[in-house]
């Protein structure tokens, strides 16, 4: 948005809000599916809606418009990506004893840290390894030859998502389950 379309990075920042609003509404309709159907059928269609976007997001033009290249690929996105990180935190948890649920809470978040700082320097690799590439061999523009890097980059990490939605297929289903409380019996005062 920034290189190609000049958005300030007030706008693209403003411009990723429906990203977030996305992930929002699909982490609250995806936690209210978890004790019917499990955490594992929402992580794969999540992986697969994610990866759906991403993949939209991978064929914008050079000189698109926010509104009708940009933004559906975000929402898409956006939908996949709640129902996947609602999941990923539900099945983590899942089984995990009072004694141990910090621990379990702290490799998950340093799971997802890791992972997110190494997606992030391997797509950006590729597409700054993409873009020099064809800026080196002029036959293309700044703007083109930036969006041809996104757009590898972008489909790499469309192939990542459904990656983790072939490890998700692998894993157990855990549902959720409401807590049974024990009720004390009630003390006779009058005794």
């Amino acid at each position: 948005m920034q290189n190609v379309l000049d958005y300030s990075p007030i706008q693209t920042g403003i411009a990723y809000l429906p990203l977030t609003g996305g992930v929002i509404i699909a982490a609250g309709i995806s936690s209210q599916l978890f004790a019917r159907i499990g955490t594992k059928p929402v992580i794969v269609v999540g992986t697969l809606i994610a990866a759906g976007g991403l993949y939209w997001l991978s064929r914008i033009p050079v000189h698109g418009s926010y509104v009708s290249d940009i933004l559906p690929g975000l929402l898409v996105a956006a939908f996949g990506l709640g129902a996947v990180f609602v999941g990923a935190t539900t099945a983590a948890n899942a089984g995990v004893g009072e004694d141990k649920a910090g621990l379990a809470a702290g490799l998950l978040n340093t799971g997802q840290q890791l992972g997110a700082a190494l997606g992030l320097a391997i797509l950006s690799a590729l597409a700054t390894a993409r873009t020099n590439s064809l800026l080196h061999s002029g036959r293309d523009g700044v703007a083109q030859a930036a969006t041809n890097g996104y757009q590898r980059a972008l489909l790499v990490g469309a192939l990542f998502v459904l990656a983790a939605g072939a490890v998700a297929l692998l894993a157990r289903n855990t549902r959720q389950t409401a807590s049974v409380v024990e009720e004390e019996p009630a003390l006779d005062l009058a005794a």
